[in-house]
């Protein structure tokens, strides 16, 4: 497996913005993206960063779904802007009670 790692700078002032943002538009992208295993944004306590972290079945898939992100352009007056888009392969992972 594979997964994206979106990093994002977000304004403090609109936390609420970015929350809805992540939860109403990236979730559902992210959905729809073949290959799609499982994703989870997050927003630093500051405010002023978040991170998406999105599994996909292969490194093909989590490379074509970088294309997404990849194209946004800077918008000073949107919320938050991708700052960084990067494929990683997964080496490990943990559940609770995987007992691992």
């Amino acid at each position: 497996m594979h997964a994206l790692l979106v990093e994002l700078s977000t304004d403090p002032s609109r936390t609420d913005e970015v929350a809805r943002h992540f939860r109403e538009d990236v979730a559902g992208w992210a959905r729809r993206q073949p290959g799609f295993v499982t994703g989870q944004w997050l927003g630093s306590t500051d405010g002023r960063a978040g991170v998406g972290v999105v599994v996909f079945d292969s490194e093909d898939a989590a490379t074509t779904a970088a294309h997404g992100p990849r194209n946004y352009a800077r918008d000073e007056d949107r919320a938050w802007n991708v700052e960084k888009v990067t494929v990683y392969e997964q080496l490990a992972a943990a559940e609770l009670g995987d007992g691992r």
